[in-house]
């Protein structure tokens, strides 16, 4: 009697675990970006200018940062600009950038690759 015992309670505490412990799916665990006191993202959105803040994940046409010749990170921000997305290394280039942007275009070469300004 004791053996069967034994065998009913190990056969449920084994089918309880397996119950217990099914695989849960993952949640999507994006963040969420939030502004900084210089960034842009909140005053240009309802802008209706040829310069336009850029969320997508767009191929940025250059490699460095045309204000400051630095190289942009994966996260870098960026705007659309004469059909291509100039990206930044951070929000105060891109500040300077919307302010003048022929005179920090003229800051890389033809395909953005290389900072040729002072």
């Amino acid at each position: 009697m004791f053996k069967q015992l034994l065998i009913i309670f190990s056969l449920v505490t084994v089918l309880g675990v397996f119950t217990f412990a099914q695989e849960q799916p993952e949640t999507n665990k994006t963040e969420k970006k939030e502004c900084s006191k210089d960034s842009k993202c909140c005053s240009t959105e309802n802008k209706q200018t040829s310069l336009e803040s850029s969320k997508d994940s767009q191929i940025v046409w250059n490699k460095v940062c045309p204000v400051t010749g630095e190289e942009l990170d994966n996260d870098a921000t960026t705007i659309e600009y004469k059909g291509k997305t100039i990206g930044f290394c951070c929000s105060k280039c891109e500040s300077k950038f919307e302010k003048d942007p022929e005179k920090y275009m003229k800051n890389l070469n033809e395909d953005g690759s290389t900072f040729i300004g002072s």
